[in-house]
């Protein structure tokens, strides 16, 4: 929800950029750098949401062509690699924070930005993942659904 709100106020602002832009009254300098770190924040912090609702891309014919049995345990297996991938995230995410933090690097463009404050939502999007593909491995592992209503339809 958040995400969208923000991609909807960068929409009004852009168009209100290039309105007062063309008419010669001057610009917003610091919007494309604004619409940067959005696109990029909205992204990682959506990506947990998505797969909650199953909304994220998913090939799913060989799920759907071999038996339960196996079905499951590729489920699972996805899931693991999930947690694996997402554990990444989260450590090597919070090394650069942590080193970002420590040399208190800054990010100037338009505006001066702390480095470690752009790179913190890389390990709060994997810890969050992480969460997501447990409780996705346990519903496979009590026996719920395999493929979510939204994912089939993708």
């Amino acid at each position: 929800m958040i995400a969208g709100l923000a991609v909807v106020a960068l929409a009004i602002l852009i168009t209100i950029d290039v309105i007062i832009r063309n008419l010669g009254w001057g610009n917003f300098p610091w919007l494309l750098e604004i619409a940067e770190y959005t696109i990029y924040i909205t992204t990682f912090l959506a990506a947990p949401w998505v797969l909650h609702l199953g909304a994220h891309v998913r090939v799913d014919l060989v799920v759907r062509t071999v038996p339960v049995r196996v079905a499951k345990l590729l489920e699972l297996t996805n899931n693991v690699a999930g947690v694996v991938i997402s554990g990444f995230l989260i450590y090597h995410g919070g090394l650069v924070v942590a080193e970002a933090y420590q040399l208190n690097a800054i990010v100037v463009k338009e505006l001066a930005v702390s480095e470690w404050l752009l790179f913190i939502v890389i390990p709060i999007s994997g810890f969050l993942l992480v969460l997501e593909f447990v409780f996705r491995g346990l519903r496979v592992l009590r026996g719920g659904d395999l493929i979510t209503p939204e994912s089939s339809d993708l």
